[in-house]
């Protein structure tokens, strides 16, 4: 019994400091093995094509993961959605890790209600690490101002996240 925990304790850290782990949810399957998180593109990778748009509340998807959804969401201060209460105005990086065809684009809102601007990250942009020099349509920064999104066609953007 004692060489057997042995046994697996070694292989453990042997897989720690190869810098492998195995995550046990959707956040730490992006997590390195300091816990932090590796980066937008990592995301991308790691959930591509699940039907998702995930956001952050630091630049390149650090920070608290505030939420990932394959639906809308009118209302991000509310206490229902996917997205709740505190997640609201506090986005700085997006991934879209949906499916390629039809809705393949997110819209984001200055307000809820899908109202004040918009800004869009489509199926092939894949994610916007910092959206501090992005704005709405209305001409309101987008960081740490997100209230509403929802799934649209690309033709329906005229604004699009970089």
């Amino acid at each position: 019994m004692i060489k057997r925990r042995i046994g697996v304790a070694t292989a453990a850290l042997g897989l720690a400091a190869l810098g492998l782990t195995v995550p046990g949810t959707a956040q730490a399957a992006t997590e390195g093995a300091t816990g932090a998180l590796a980066g937008c593109a990592d995301v991308w990778r790691a959930h591509q094509g699940d039907g998702n748009m995930w956001a952050f509340s630091g630049s390149d998807c650090s920070g608290t993961e505030l939420g990932h959804s394959p639906s809308w969401d009118s209302d991000w201060s509310n206490s229902s959605g996917p997205f709740r209460g505190d997640d609201n105005d506090r986005a700085t990086s997006l991934v879209n890790t949906g499916t390629q065809g039809g809705r393949d684009t997110v819209a984001f809102y200055l307000s809820s209600g899908y109202e004040g601007g918009h800004g869009c990250v489509t199926f092939g942009e894949k994610y916007v690490t910092n959206l501090n020099d992005d704005t709405f349509t209305s001409g309101v920064a987008a960081n740490n101002a997100i209230s509403s999104h929802q799934w649209v066609t690309a033709s329906a953007c005229s604004r699009f996240f970089h």
